[in-house]
């Protein structure tokens, strides 16, 4: 008859420490691209914004590099750490920036 292996119980503490703690220091400032159905992108912490017309926009996200194309994109606002894009994305390309 085989034997069930025993299953290791980690201590209740632990798992919820481990569930609550913060995250990386950094977590906060990485890039990110929110896209939704409507036709807003919301871009937190882009680095720059390299082309931008109302057909495409190229964004500079630190190891990539991310292009929204489209119809009638409009750069709603700009702030220090975040910008709003409106329009109608049809393709998004990412490409990876090598030595980064």
């Amino acid at each position: 008859m085989k034997r069930k292996p025993k299953q290791i119980k980690e201590p209740a503490g632990r798992i919820l420490r481990d569930l609550f703690r913060q995250p990386a220091a950094d977590f906060y400032a990485q890039p990110m691209l929110h896209i939704n159905c409507y036709g807003q992108v919301q871009v937190e912490n882009c680095r720059e914004i390299l082309l931008y017309d109302s057909s495409q926009i190229r964004l500079d996200m630190g190891r990539w590099e991310v292009t929204l194309y489209g119809d009638g994109l409009e750069l709603c606002a700009a702030s220090r750490g975040q910008l709003l894009l409106r329009g109608r994305v049809l393709r998004t390309e990412f490409s990876y920036k090598e030595g980064q």
